[in-house]
């Protein structure tokens, strides 16, 4: 399933919300739907269809941590008022060498016309490879002869390579938004890693950068960002 975009046309006070997808497959870690945009181009060629109205053209998918869902669904991000429907699934590998993909729990904010993806706490987003091995590689990578590298296939020791140098270049933008959080005020990636993990494991860690900073360690996710009010 692929990601969807919604687009809002008003003529005074009327709206017409039109669904559509607009997304294509590709190779390797960019296949997984949550990856994929919408083409901004589209809302460009679609303006004609409302000439001096309103067009709000929203990412139609939001992601949220399993564990940050206390109820049996999550709640909107602009009204925890409105009615969240379930709306099917989509499905991807949590790691590189899995046999088997897992489901991703979807819901619908009828209201706003915005879905809600629920990613379980053992993946990283937009990384075929799992949290916990995704740790222990980063935990031996900052500490050197006191944590010992996690066995791992040659797919999956690309993957983790591609994580850490992706990590290593997160370091400055990170620490900025942690603010005081962080004690050397220009940590390297080592610091920085062994200073998130001094809370918790990367699951937890994942969870504290989603909310609220709305960004993960790998990336500031579009989909990681709450949907505006205006836009519902």
């Amino acid at each position: 399933m692929g990601h969807g975009a919604t687009l809002s046309l008003g003529r005074g006070h009327g709206c017409c919300r039109i669904g559509f997808s607009l997304c294509s497959r590709s190779a390797g870690e960019r296949s997984e739907p949550e990856r994929r945009e919408p083409k901004l181009k589209m809302a460009a060629r679609l303006s004609a269809l409302a000439p001096g109205g309103r067009i709000c053209f929203g990412f139609g998918l939001m992601q949220v941590r399993a564990s940050s869902v206390t109820g049996a669904r999550p709640p909107c991000c602009v009204n925890p008022s409105h009615k969240v429907h379930v709306h099917g699934s989509y499905e991807r590998y949590a790691n590189c060498d899995d046999q088997q993909k897992e489901d991703i729990p979807r819901f619908l904010c009828v209201p706003c016309g915005h879905t809600i993806s629920v990613l379980p706490d053992h993946f990283v987003p937009y990384r075929p490879v799992s949290a916990p091995l995704v740790e222990k590689h980063f935990d031996a990578r900052a500490n050197p002869g006191q944590a010992q590298e996690p066995s791992a296939t040659e797919k999956e020791k690309g993957c983790l390579k591609r994580a850490w140098a992706r990590f290593k270049q997160r370091v400055s933008s990170l620490t900025a938004r942690l603010g005081q959080m962080i004690r050397p005020v220009k940590p390297t990636a080592a610091h920085l890693w062994n200073q998130l993990r001094r809370k918790s494991n990367l699951a937890a860690i994942l969870l504290q950068l989603a909310r609220p900073f709305n960004i993960s360690l790998l990336g500031d996710y579009l989909c990681l960002r709450p949907w505006t009010p205006g836009c519902g």
